[in-house]
């Protein structure tokens, strides 16, 4: 039987009084005197808790016949919402030509201001760390391929080969010239854990995180590993280490926006907060 329209509980009214954003797409609430349903985010006006019936979705609200708020867009992506998928999306496939904050703000239809606040809230790093992420993604591509380390340098934005391995180090968790030559003489130590989407890798040197994977096996996981750095001494951990299982957990929480968009965004988004929590 379809649940109907039902009176606030305790637990969905703080999260309507608080604005708690963290509740959206859990349920809509309604505000009978004007028949509107809302994120519990809204910022509108908060109707009277006796003025309030929750439902389960967006959806179920325009089958009874409700409108939807314009201010929080419940049943679609919000203004800032796609402009931060805007923005993610543009990372994600740009990197063959300069990303800046301002050309990101022209993508998302955001202020420069606004992108940077949004976007760090919504995806949990901020647009520098997850272009730096997809950046570092990508040299490792190159150098694994047989780049020099000059070529794959310029080739993902770094100015100079100063630079790449100023940023890189902890990133990956040795040399750009050791990475490339398979990890010789590293002790690459690792270990794996569940995830939403699968399993994850996170492998780690004494200068820092070295790999951070999703994937559907754990057999895939291992097997990566062997083949990233093939060169290496490996070790595999029985236990994951405090500070990798400390950031696993945190970097599984979600913005409501994330939970909308494909899984392989959620899994990049994922792996770039590990690096940034494991990094810095």
């Amino acid at each position: 039987m379809t649940q109907g329209p039902r009176t606030p509980s305790a637990a969905s009214w703080r999260c309507v009084a608080r604005r708690d954003r963290a509740a959206d797409g859990r349920f809509v609430y309604v505000a009978l005197t004007t028949s509107i349903y809302c994120r519990p985010s809204c910022p509108a006006r908060l109707p009277h808790r006796r003025n309030v019936v929750i439902l389960r979705s967006a959806t179920e609200g325009e089958r009874r016949g409700y409108s939807a708020c314009l201010r929080c867009h419940p049943g679609s992506l919000a203004p800032a919402e796609a402009g931060v998928a805007a923005a993610l999306h543009h990372i994600r496939t740009g990197l063959d030509r300069p990303i800046t904050l301002k050309s990101l703000s022209r993508v998302s239809g955001l202020s420069p201001n606004h992108l940077q606040k949004m976007f760090t809230r919504m995806v949990g790093v901020s647009p520098k760390v997850f272009l730096d992420h997809h950046r570092l993604t990508r040299l490792r591509g190159l150098l694994r391929s047989g780049e020099s380390v000059s070529g794959a340098s310029y080739a993902v934005g770094y100015g100079s080969i100063r630079a790449v391995y100023e940023k890189t180090g902890k990133g990956l968790g040795m040399t750009p010239a050791i990475y490339r030559a398979g990890a010789a003489g590293e002790t690459v130590r690792y270990s794996t854990a569940s995830v939403p989407w699968g399993r994850v890798v996170v492998a780690g040197t004494e200068r820092g995180v070295c790999m951070v994977r999703v994937s559907r096996q754990e057999e895939t996981l291992a097997a990566d590993v062997e083949l990233e750095f093939p060169r290496a001494t490996l070790v595999r951990e029985s236990r994951m280490p405090v500070l990798w299982a400390a950031a696993l957990k945190t970097c599984q929480v979600e913005d409501p926006l994330l939970t909308r968009l494909a899984a392989d965004i959620r899994m990049d988004v994922f792996q770039a907060k590990m690096w940034s929590a494991l990094s810095h």
